[in-house]
């Protein structure tokens, strides 16, 4: 080995050490674990799962247009509403724990008593409650209304205006229980009244065969101290068709009945002492649905809800009756039009109307 080969080795075995040690020197991070967002399928589509947690998380809601008139006062009016609706669900070793909040805002291009043009409608939090189980508090409608496991038992016509049924919300505490094939559900309702350390209470009982649902609600108004009484049955005809018949009894003036206004009386709800109410939908096609429904109600308390003056039996002898109608079509998925109409008709002075309503309506 000659000296110029012994030069060229030492400076290649250099070289080969230098670069390792540099090599070395140079260490590429570790990539943070990142935990992406999960579905979670257990409580039905929608939900995902907040990272790091067992809870699973839904939004949803629509946004609103909505023209409407009435031939009372010869008007019409638009309005436009945004609703968010968040659910929060877990399952827990007492029962699925459960909390829903309901925000929403309308808009209307008139500010009521000032003809300014165009405003902004304040959000509420239109609903806000919690479920334990069976345990169920916060603010919702009335289990008169409608109960959270009581499925097509609830509410009142197939329109969204709908046929006088006693619509309702309240702050409450309650129970639901469930059975197979029947269910149930008791609440106790603040009334507002601060006068009163005694709630309202509302109930429901009902059972469920196949496409079939019969129920009974009840309510009693401490401030009245009257109650109300509903029974109801839906069902499904054919394929196509659903049938609603409800027919209610109440005592005394009582927001648990089919209170509604008369045209001539402006706001103020009225009871009758009876009432019943049919309606019924049909599926045309894929994307059309159409109902019709009418009611009838007699003998009418004279003192409005809004007086909670406990009269007993005495009734003014007004009647009144009411049909209605809509069509929805829904060209695609989760994009709504819709349009119904109702006309009513008290006597004795009562009056009548003709009302009717447009909308367009994108949920997600």
């Amino acid at each position: 080995m000659n000296i110029k080969s012994l030069l060229l080795g030492s400076a290649a075995a250099l070289f080969a050490v230098s670069g390792a040690s540099a090599a070395d020197v140079i260490i590429a991070a570790e990539p943070e674990p990142v935990e992406y967002v999960r579905v979670c399928d257990a409580f039905g589509t929608g939900y995902f799962y907040i990272p790091g947690t067992e809870t699973c998380l839904k939004i949803s809601g629509f946004a609103r247009f909505r023209v409407e008139f009435d031939s009372n006062d010869d008007s019409y009016e638009s309005t436009a509403r945004g609703r968010l609706n968040i659910q929060a669900k877990e399952d827990t070793e007492l029962g699925l724990l459960h909390a829903y909040l309901r925000v929403q805002a309308d808009t209307s291009p008139n500010d009521a008593g000032t003809n300014t043009f165009g405003y902004d409608g304040n959000a509420v939090f239109d609903q806000a409650y919690l479920e334990l189980g069976g345990l169920i508090a916060g603010y919702t409608e009335n289990t008169f209304v409608n109960s959270k496991n009581g499925g097509a038992s609830g509410f009142g016509s197939h329109t969204d205006d709908g046929l006088a049924y006693g619509d309702g919300q309240a702050n409450q505490i309650g129970y639901n229980f469930t059975g197979a094939n029947w269910f149930a559900a008791i609440s106790a309702n603040d009334d507002g009244d601060a006068a009163s350390y005694t709630p309202d209470f509302t109930g429901r009982v009902g059972g469920v065969w196949g496409g079939m649902t019969v129920y009974v609600a009840a309510g009693y108004d401490q401030s009245a101290e009257n109650f109300g009484v509903k029974l109801g049955l839906n069902t499904d005809i054919g394929t196509a068709g659903n049938l609603i018949v409800q027919g209610f009894y109440a005592d005394g003036p009582t927001a648990y009945s089919a209170a509604t206004s008369a045209p001539a009386f402006g706001a103020s709800m009225f009871t009758p002492e009876w009432s019943v109410l049919g309606s019924y939908q049909h599926t045309l096609s894929s994307t059309l649905t159409a109902s019709i429904g009418g009611q009838y109600s007699a003998d009418y308390y004279t003192a409005p809800i809004t007086g909670y003056l406990p009269l007993g039996s005495a009734n003014s002898g007004m009647d009144s009756w009411a049909v209605e109608g809509s069509l929805v079509w829904t060209p695609v998925a989760n994009f709504e039009v819709r349009s119904e109409i109702k006309y009513i008709d008290f006597n004795q002075g009562g009056g009548d109307a003709t009302r009717g309503m447009f909308w367009l309506q994108r949920s997600f």
